[in-house]
């Protein structure tokens, strides 16, 4: 009885010893390296784009892909750090949008880092919502093709075919871009934040609410001249519509978007966020397309 009670230990010992170099293995071969490219983006819009340009020759993991989650609210896990270790292709935003991805690539010396900022000559001080530039998806494309034909030759002629095909599927954005040029050019408008600034300003469209927004987007409360300067703009009829980021709900944001409703501005919704089931292409086209309905 006394030798089957000191075994007793040893087999539970040998058990656990086993349970865990089984664990270990299958985990092992769960994380076993992929022969294919491993390309991380921190908005799903850029890994959309991504991921139509590699097509099945890489992986694409989009970090924030929830309309619900506020970029500038995002904090990061481990499980994020860890897709940043492993990447071999990083595309971010850049500009301090996103700092949490600026750093992480940081600490991946071995990836190619496209950062939007730098792509499109971002100044310091200026609009960080460089998805809503005109020109982004043509030169993340542009980019996306040189540094996947440059780690992956063999399928570089892949990746400049996609490329061009999903530059191509852009044509309707185009050209409804195009048509907006000569309604938008002059018309005023009051925006809750810039967040669609640097899309209707090359547009030719003017903020006339750039203090108050600028306020709303680094976190502080608009003056009282600048809640008075919006509340002036709306009775002197001055502006066509409101742009309202609705994932900001502040106190003032609230007020000033009901005033404008109030008053009988049209409020159209714009998010930072791509909307789910749905493409960059689409959200742009159906975002554009209220601001056009808005001034008819």
């Amino acid at each position: 009885m006394k030798k089957i009670t000191l075994w007793l230990p040893l087999v539970v010992v040998a058990a656990l010893i086993g349970l865990i170099i089984t664990t270990s293995v299958k985990d092992n071969k769960s994380q076993a390296p992929s022969n294919k490219l491993q390309i991380v983006a921190s908005l799903d819009f850029y890994g959309e784009i991504a991921q139509a340009v590699a097509g099945k020759e890489a992986t694409v993991t989009s970090v924030i892909d929830n309309v619900n989650v506020d970029p500038h609210d995002f904090e990061p896990t481990a499980k994020t750090a860890k897709l940043y270790q492993t990447a071999d292709v990083i595309i971010e935003n850049g500009a301090g949008y996103d700092a949490w991805s600026t750093r992480f690539a940081q600490q991946n010396t071995g990836a190619a880092v496209l950062d939007l900022a730098k792509l499109l000559n971002y100044q310091a001080g200026s609009n960080e919502h460089l998805w809503y530039k005109l020109e982004m998806p043509k030169v993340l494309v542009t980019h996306l093709v040189s540094e996947l034909s440059r780690l992956d030759a063999q399928h570089a002629s892949i990746y400049k075919a996609n490329g061009a095909a999903y530059l191509k599927t852009l044509a309707p954005l185009t050209a409804l871009e195009n048509t907006a040029k000569q309604r938008l050019a002059g018309v005023h408008y009051l925006a809750t934040e810039p967040v669609y600034d640097n899309f209707l300003t090359a547009l030719g469209a003017e903020n006339d609410s750039l203090k108050f927004a600028q306020a709303i987007d680094e976190g502080t409360d608009p003056t009282p001249a600048e809640i008075q300067n919006w509340r002036q703009s709306v009775n002197s009829k001055q502006v066509e519509f409101v742009i309202n980021n609705p994932q900001n709900t502040s106190r003032s944001v609230t007020q000033v978007v009901n005033y404008a409703k109030s008053h009988g501005v049209p409020v159209i919704n714009i998010t930072e966020t791509k909307p789910a089931q749905t493409t960059y292409k689409d959200w742009q086209i159906k975002q554009l397309q209220a601001v056009l309905k808005a001034i008819q």
